[in-house]
Parts: structure tokens; sequence; C-alpha cells
């Protein structure tokens, strides 16, 4: 398990005074990197083998934003590797040690010479697995209605977005999913499948539709009309 704790700060706060969701996402994504370096037999592994591992996709689930100047621990935990996937427990907590936001994250292992997916057995990574704390898994895939979305304004990716992969970056695509939500939306568990890499210059077309139980899906159509990533909001009853 890896840990770290951040007082959160005037930038990562939206105009409620509370934690962003693109801010929490950036937190744990943050978190996965650090401890993705401390494993030096995993990270010499990739490296051997020329394997990356990019997000597949995420679940949050929101009990409550922290606010501007509280200081949370975000925490990460390894609990399996299954065919291409490895599997990820990620919390926010505040002072108190209680659970803020809760997030299970599937990455992918990429053969970059290959350029495909690569299966990996846990046994080659030679990492200690992690209980994570229990939460309610929804399938990884997002269905896309069938029913005419509406079209809302398109983004352009630019150089300021991008990761160090030169990717727009994973927090960036709920960012821009959530601005084009209706004003009076409210939800408290988002998830987010990608599909494929959105890159400098980029329009990026977003598809919005409305699906059972008031949820809102956001499609992100890339330049060549692929899904570049699907978002969904939705409320659901946490315990």
């Amino acid at each position: 398990m890896y840990t770290m704790q951040n007082q959160l700060g005037f930038a990562d706060c939206g105009a409620d005074g509370r934690l962003k969701l693109a801010s929490a996402m950036t937190l744990m994504m943050n978190s996965c990197q650090f401890q993705e370096q401390q494993e030096k037999g995993f990270c010499s592994y990739l490296r051997e083998h020329h394997i990356a591992v990019f997000l597949y996709s995420i679940q949050l689930d929101i009990y409550r934003m922290p606010q501007f100047l509280e200081t949370v621990t975000t925490a990460v935990k390894i609990y399996g590797c299954r065919s291409i996937y490895g599997l990820r427990r990620l919390t926010i907590r505040d002072e108190k040690g209680e659970l803020c936001l809760i997030a299970n994250a599937t990455g992918a292992f990429f053969d970059l010479a290959a350029q495909k997916a690569v299966k990996i057995a846990p046994a080659e990574i030679n990492i200690a697995f992690d209980t994570p704390e229990e939460m309610e898994c929804l399938p990884r895939k997002i269905a896309i209605p069938s029913a005419t979305p509406e079209i809302m304004p398109p983004y352009l990716v630019t150089s300021s977005r991008l990761d160090p992969n030169g990717h727009l970056t994973s927090a960036e695509y709920l960012a821009l999913a959530q601005d084009r939500l209706p004003d009076d939306f409210s939800f408290n568990r988002v998830r987010i499948e990608y599909k494929q890499q959105a890159k400098k210059g980029e329009s990026l077309q977003i598809l919005r539709h409305t699906a059972a139980g008031n949820a809102i899906i956001a499609d992100i159509r890339g330049a060549n009309g692929l899904s570049c990533a699907v978002t969904e909001f939705s409320t659901a009853k946490l315990h």
C-alpha cells in the first residue's frame, strides 16, 4: 500500500470551496504513479519487457468532497492481476480517517513493441497484493444508449492538458464531461471507460445521453469518430 498526505489548496477546489472532481482524480492517479515507483522489481519488469500500464477504467464513489485547507490522505492498494488487467483500490480520507471517496481502478498492460495488450501472470511481477476496502463495483464497460444524443460543445486538446506520454490527462476527460452536465444535476458516482488516447490538436466531440435512473453518459469521440472515453454520472445508495 502507498499513502500520501496533501493539504487542499485554493486551486484544488471549486466555487463551492470543495475538492474538484478532476483534482480528486489527479490525487488518485498521482498516488498510483508514486506507488508504482516504489515497487522497484515491478518497474524493472515493465522496462525489461517494454510494457506500459494504461488506465482502462475507474469508478469513483463520493461520500463527501473535502474542503479547502483540509488535509487528506490518499491511499492506493494493488489487489489483483488478472489476464491483461491490474486492479487497484483507491481511497481519500479526511483527518479523522473518515472515507470521503473510494475508487476501483483497472489498468491494462500494453506491449509497446507489439502495440497490443499483453497478459501478465501475478507471479511474474513480484508484488504483494493488499486486501482492498469493500465497495460495489459496476462493470468496466459502459453501455451507450441507442437514442439520439445531444451534441455538446467540442473540446480542443491543447499542449497544456497533456501528460508525459503526450496524451490528454485522465482527469481532464472527467472535467470536460462534467462541464457539460446540466447545471442542476447532482451525482455521487462516476465511471469512466478509456478506449483510445486523445492527442494534441484533436477536436473532441461530446455526445450526451440520458440513461436509466437519470444517469448521464457522455461519449467523448476523437477526430476519427471513434470513442476516446465514455463517462457516466449517476446517483447511487452508498454503504
